[in-house]
């Protein structure tokens, strides 16, 4: 019988492989679509190619590069487009 830690560190393990799948897919489907990645960094906002956020990964998981200092916030894309109805 697995202890209760080694389940949530199995769980863990599963969840982290899902979320890196699901950017690869992300990635795959920017490139499909040829549109970019928005982010917020440093305060302003960014456009960046699938290519390079896939060269960016590429390069971080080379350095193992563990840096907090510059986050990275994913702004909503493609943006909502809001449609209010004129009240009368």
């Amino acid at each position: 019988m697995m202890k209760e830690k080694d389940e949530l560190t199995e769980l863990s393990q599963k969840i982290e492989k899902g979320l890196k799948i699901s950017f690869q897919k992300l990635i795959a489907f920017k490139k499909y679509k040829n549109t970019p990645f928005v982010f917020q960094r440093k305060g302003k906002i960014v456009e960046i190619s699938a290519d390079e956020v896939e060269r960016e990964l590429k390069e971080s998981k080379k350095a193992k590069s563990y840096k907090t200092e510059e986050k990275i916030q994913l702004v909503n894309e493609p943006a909502e487009k809001t449609h209010k109805k004129e009240k009368k």
